[in-house]
């Protein structure tokens, strides 16, 4: 993984503000002992520092500090020097000796729980911050730390309220932004694995299997799941309509239209409207699909928000052309600009929906409400309506009430209603199963908006952009990833660090030219930076180039700790093709903490069956096939995050 953005870069600056804010304190209060030495070594720390030359500053706080050891001023001035240099474990000290002195001062309290943090003192690190958000509560400083501390300690809920309130505090803080979407992820993750755990014939489980195959783009695999859902008798809200959308994908438009229909006769299920006007834009009918989204958009604007990418997913170039066409004809079926304005950005892959979650700002006014019960609200398709309806609820609400809570809610956008839904739904009876459904539905589209938010808030961020790739590649979303490389590319052609993790991308796409072009400039600029040797490795090898490949692998040896078994399994495999058996298997043995999938314990038991040696083969052979079993699962278990999302610790 790539280390987080920059975050001491963002605490230096925020030191070197607070150190001016002492100095002029110090110089003050030192003015009444004019002539002393020990004002003398602090007007040379401030000259020091104020020229830029941290270490001098150090020495003549030292010089003071012999002189005069309690004024907590000094010792906090000393303690944002070192922390400049990064001497953190310095730096603790001081600050310690500070706040020991002086327990309410904020730059003290503040500053422990950086330097622990950077120590990994997690729990330290998070009751300092808590003791500097009492004296500032709304320094978005203090928040950042404190989720950076509860993201370490896998408090990824605490995690995210604090990445939460550093958005609000600020909105255009992308680094907030995009550490808030990957807490959401690994929320996401964790209820995912719950889950499958608890049970996987649940038909909460099978919904989510149907739908992660779904957006991996394993249509049949996913049709076939959907259709074993649909057996039984009890199965998630819109589950037809969702299996509708799979099979217009898969070019089945008559068996598509049926599902889809079906779910309009139940009712409560808009998904159901949008399907249809999908199939009517395929046939041609673009005023008929317009005339449905306006009815659409008049019952609930945060449906259409939420769900515009169903409409417009999989569209040809040609029905993105009569679409476009029809939404820019004068008074397009009545569509009021801003729906209009939501389609085309849906036609564009841009966002639609606020990223804040708050379903405030999703909904547009309509017509005064007809007053119905929460239920009618659903059976109408006014999902705003019935949620709003039922929350706040009252102290100790039924099953019921919650999961038509999480539904409504859900479906108009409002995501954080659906979390506070679904979090008290797991202490009713029969109601976990539901709860991490509703839980992991949210959290994966409030993980999607935050990222996305993330790259429009800092659009000249570098290392923003890298990031936001990299979480993308780690869930198998190379488009988007691609796309997030090309635009950190094209503010810094020359980014080492892009241009590796493009090589890396298109790697993972079996794109093997564009991959080595990436690679080869990358070690123009670094031809002995041992990460981008391993690319070079990995490609030549896909080249089937395996003789060129080692000695780029052998560089490779020295990189990332994790990395370096993949490296020992390659280097196996160049071995085995030159015949060089023993040292294969050498290789093969180093590579094994690599095997996620069983391949190398296979081509590890194929050398030894050459060597005669049965035994190990079988048990090679064995170990194999139980891994490629767990892979297989373990894919299933995680809804789409079929790897661990890129994720921060400081």
């Amino acid at each position: 993984m790539s280390s987080p953005i920059a975050p001491t870069k963002r605490n230096t600056r925020s030191a070197a503000h607070i150190a001016v804010c002492f100095f002029a304190l110090l110089i003050s209060a030192g003015s009444a002992f004019a002539q002393t030495e020990y004002e003398s070594h602090l007007a040379d720390a401030v000259n020091a520092q104020s020229s830029g030359n941290i270490s001098a500053a150090i020495v003549a706080y030292q010089n003071a500090l012999a002189i005069r050891r309690d004024t907590p001023e000094v010792w906090a001035n000393l303690g944002l020097m070192q922390h400049q240099t990064g001497d953190h474990a310095a730096a603790l000290t001081s600050f310690r000796t500070a706040y020991q002195l002086q327990p309410k001062l904020f730059v003290p309290l503040l500053f422990l729980g950086i330097e622990n943090l950077q120590l990994n003192n997690r729990a330290d690190a998070i009751r300092y911050l808590s003791m500097a958000r009492q004296i500032r509560p709304n320094d978005p400083e203090i928040y950042m730390n404190l989720g950076r501390a509860y993201f370490g300690l896998k408090q990824f809920e605490n995690a995210s309220a604090a990445y939460r309130r550093v958005t609000e505090l600020n909105a255009k803080n992308g680094e907030a932004w995009y550490r808030l979407g990957i807490a959401y992820l690994e929320m996401a993750e964790s209820a995912s694995g719950n889950l499958a755990g608890l049970n996987r014939q649940s038909p909460f489980f099978q919904r989510l299997d149907a739908e992660s195959l779904s957006d991996q783009d394993k249509l049949a695999e996913s049709a076939e799941a959907f259709r074993k859902l649909l057996a039984g008798h009890t199965r998630p809200p819109c589950t037809r309509s969702s299996f509708g959308l799979v099979l217009l994908r898969r070019g089945e438009s008559s068996e598509a239209q049926s599902e889809f229909q079906q779910d309009v006769k139940s009712g409560g299920c808009s998904l159901a409207e949008l399907g249809l006007a999908r199939l009517a834009i395929e046939k041609g009918e673009t005023d008929a699909a317009l005339k449905s989204l306006a009815s659409l958009w008049a019952l609930d604007s945060g449906f259409i928000r939420a769900h515009a990418s169903e409409l417009t997913r999989g569209m040809t170039p040609d029905q993105i052309q009569a679409f476009d066409a029809g939404l820019a004809q004068p008074g397009a079926a009545n569509l009021p600009p801003e729906a209009i304005s939501v389609a085309r950005l849906s036609l564009r892959g841009g966002r639609t929906l606020s990223a804040q979650g708050d379903d405030s700002q999703n909904q547009t006014p309509v017509k005064p409400a007809v007053l119905r019960f929460p239920q009618e609200y659903l059976t109408h398709g006014e999902y705003s309506r019935c949620a709003k309806s039922l929350f706040p609820t009252t102290t100790s609400p039924s099953r019921q009430k919650l999961s038509l809570l999480a539904t409504c809610s859900f479906f108009t956008g409002d995501y954080k209603t659906t979390l506070v839904a679904a979090r008290k739904l797991v202490s009713l009876p029969q109601g976990k199963e539901e709860s991490l459904y509703w839980s992991i539905l949210a959290d994966q589209r409030l993980a999607v908006l935050a990222l996305a938010y993330a790259g429009e808030v800092e659009p000249n961020s570098v290392r923003l952009h890298e990031l936001l790739a990299e979480s993308y590649r780690d869930r198998e979303k190379y488009a988007e990833a691609e796309a997030e490389y090309k635009v950190a590319l094209s503010i810094s052609p020359n980014e080492f660090a892009a241009l590796v993790g493009a090589a890396t991308n298109y790697l993972q796409e079996l794109r093997i030219e564009l991959a080595h072009e990436m690679i080869q400039n990358a070690l123009a600029q670094n031809p002995s930076d041992p990460e981008a040797n391993y690319i070079m490795g990995e490609v030549l090898f896909a080249e089937h180039k395996y003789s060129e490949a080692e000695p780029y692998l052998k560089t490779g040896l020295t990189t990332r700790a994790e990395l370096i078994p993949r490296i020992h399994a390659l280097l196996g495999q160049v071995y085995a093709s030159q015949g060089d058996t023993q040292r294969a298997i050498d290789e093969y043995k180093l590579g094994l903490p690599s095997d996620d999938d069983g391949s190398v314990h296979y081509q590890l038991g194929r050398l030894y069956q050459r060597t005669g040696e049965a035994r190990l083969a079988a048990a090679a052979f064995a170990d194999s096939k139980a891994l490629n079993q767990r892979k297989q699962t373990t894919t299933r278990d995680t809804f789409g995050l079929q790897q661990k999302p890129l994720s921060p610790q400081n």
